[in-house]
């Protein structure tokens, strides 16, 4: 996740009541000292206020000694006076977090990044699509018969989208062909199915992708994905929407469209595969019976995970 490059500190902040009960302590500058090397830390994480290594490895108080040199035990002092105050919370697995970590966040100058960060990247895929489109002297280079086929393809491109009917609501829900609505709230749906509450790396790691221009709901649709084929891993989620992301499928109606696609091409493939075997049984002189054949069956997410590697996990 990217470190933010700032935090707020207002000009009145040593008027703060907590902050004069500091200065009457003889190990002030100590305490003040690591109080705003929490602060700086909590931005380069960039995790709501949360100060960890990783995900999996929070920092410890010899840790921080390293980190701030300064010594563990003003360290521990300056630990336990910032949380007695309610300046810092410390979970039982020795995570550290930010009280009221908002107050400290330039929120416009985040909200100007994020937008410009936006229109990077929706730039730069609009630069890469135009590098795609044919140039006029391709264009001319054609013959009835490409003509005929271009209109066909468009006649079942038009289809295909006339069959998927979408309306993007910009408050909670994406409504998709098969009346389901999709949820924008992708943190509430990570609550409630993915077997524990998201954690702040996980929440960055998703909110990253919508920064990159994914739409809330798709990724909704990621962690549903994870969910169906029984892998409830961020992992797993990341892998589907970096696959999504490589292949500009960014929108509801886009991974709609995935999908439509591969179930058709499954129906292809399967009536391709049922001519060839019986034409192979009417040579042989063999009468064709429903049972000769093994039945398999393939879904979308089943061959996301085969995409993706999970099969055998």
């Amino acid at each position: 996740m990217a470190e933010i490059k700032w935090i707020k500190i207002t000009t009145n902040m040593f008027d703060d009541e907590k902050i004069k009960l500091i200065d009457a302590m003889p190990e002030k500058d100590t305490i003040h000292y690591i109080w705003i090397r929490l602060l700086v830390q909590a931005g380069k994480t960039n995790a709501n206020g949360y100060i960890f290594l990783n995900e999996n490895v929070p920092y410890t108080e010899e840790m921080l000694a390293t980190i701030f040199n300064r010594p563990l035990q003003s360290v521990r002092l300056a630990l336990t006076t910032l949380k007695s105050f309610g300046m810092i919370q410390i979970s039982d697995n020795h995570l550290i977090k930010i009280s009221n970590w908002e107050k400290h966040q330039n929120i416009e100058g985040m909200e100007k990044v994020r937008e410009q960060n936006r229109l990077r990247k929706q730039k730069q895929r609009e630069k890469e699509k135009a590098l795609l489109q044919p140039t006029k002297d391709e264009i001319g280079v054609t013959d009835n018969t490409s003509s005929v086929m271009s209109r066909d393809n468009h006649a079942i491109e038009g289809e295909v989208e006339g069959d998927i009917d979408i309306e993007v609501d910009s408050n909670t829900t994406t409504p998709t062909n098969d009346n389901q609505e999709v949820s924008s709230d992708y943190k509430l749906f990570f609550d409630n199915n993915m077997g524990h509450l998201i954690t702040p790396f996980e929440l960055q790691t998703l909110i990253s992708y919508e920064e990159d221009g994914m739409e809330p709901a798709v990724i909704t649709l990621a962690l549903q994905q994870s969910v169906e084929a029984n892998v409830r891993d961020i992992r797993y989620v990341k892998k589907i929407l970096d696959r999504w992301l490589a292949n500009k499928i960014t929108t509801v109606k886009a991974v709609l469209l995935d999908r439509k696609n591969f179930e058709s091409k499954k129906n292809s493939d399967s009536k391709s595969t049922a001519g060839k075997d019986n034409k192979k049984q009417y040579q042989s002189g063999k009468g064709l019976r429903f049972t000769d054949y093994e039945q398999r069956e393939y879904d979308y997410n089943a061959l996301e995970k085969k995409l993706l590697g999970w099969d055998d996990q």
